[in-house]
């Protein structure tokens, strides 16, 4: 499918008297080329989602949901459009009463992904709206841990304003789950000169499949090196670090610098951890693959 991005390039610059088009115009006619080539192939699902989220931008709801209903024709299994459709409906609905429909469609994308974080976001939000807020809390306390350090400071002040008119006490950020890894160079590696400046570690499903659940990259300045590993550094926001009950641990120096492997590379052996643990974890760099 076609990707599309809102910019008009006028084909006439040099023409005489020719006056540039305003940045309204530009976006006017760049809606109307994609609306064209949605008529013409109706199942581009990026052209659709693209033109549903510019509607949305500039307030107009009602196409927007048009264009999400025919995305989700598409993708019905996908949730972050059906929370893109949620969103239509409760923008455009009043901000004192809740919208049926957003909360209907928020249901649907949680009954797919738990623990879609835009739609637990918007779970609270419509949960406040009913005069809930006791509720809403408690939707945005399971949500904290998920957030990277920003957001989760960001949504604090709501989780106690929400408290608070349910009379209950302010809480704190919890402390963030993490595990400590040393890394380590064998005796044998220790007098050789490191194939490069870059540290890799990496927390891996036990079957390998996919991308890493979790990894870091450090700049090398001396061994041991003890890193700390949580869900702040976790890929996906659907797979965590400590969503799994074992994940496979590893590290590697990197020759090239980026994190895909080479045979310059030194890499230690992959241990198993079990996601609980409270041992003192240790990697030692020991082998060339």
């Amino acid at each position: 499918s076609t990707a599309f991005s809102l910019s008009f390039k006028p084909s006439k610059p040099n023409a005489i008297d020719y006056l540039p088009p305003t940045e309204q115009q530009t976006i006017d006619q760049a809606l109307v080329e994609l609306e064209e080539h949605i008529k013409q192939q109706p199942n581009d699902i990026e052209a659709l989602v693209l033109l549903a989220r510019s509607n949305m931008q500039m307030g107009e709801y009602a196409k927007a949901q048009e264009n999400y209903a025919a995305a989700i024709k598409i993708q019905p299994d996908n949730s972050n459009l059906l929370v893109d459709y949620a969103e239509s409906f409760f923008r455009a609905t009043p901000p004192d009463q809740v919208s049926a429909d957003a909360k209907l469609w928020i249901e649907k994308a949680l009954t797919l992904e738990p623990n879609n974080q835009r739609a637990l976001f918007f779970q609270g939000v419509l949960l406040m709206q009913a005069k809930q807020p006791a509720q809403a809390a408690e939707i945005w306390e399971k949500l904290l841990p998920q957030l990277d350090e920003n957001t989760a400071n960001a949504l604090l002040p709501q989780i106690n304003s929400a408290r608070a008119q349910a009379g209950l006490a302010e809480i704190a950020l919890p402390e963030k789950k993490a595990i400590q890894v040393t890394i380590e160079l064998s005796p044998e590696l220790q007098a050789q000169a490191l194939p490069g400046k870059t540290l890799f570690v990496f927390a891996k499903t036990l079957d390998g499949a996919g991308p890493p659940i979790a990894a870091k990259r450090i700049d090398i300045t001396s061994f041991p090196i003890t890193v700390s590993l949580s869900d702040s550094d976790s890929i996906m926001p659907t797979a965590t670090l400590f969503s799994q009950a074992e994940f496979d641990l590893s590290a590697r120096i990197s020759a090239s610098g980026n994190a895909q492997s080479s045979a310059q590379d030194w890499q230690s052996v992959t241990i198993k951890v079990q996601s609980n643990t409270t041992d003192a974890i240790r990697l030692v760099i020991d082998n060339k693959p």
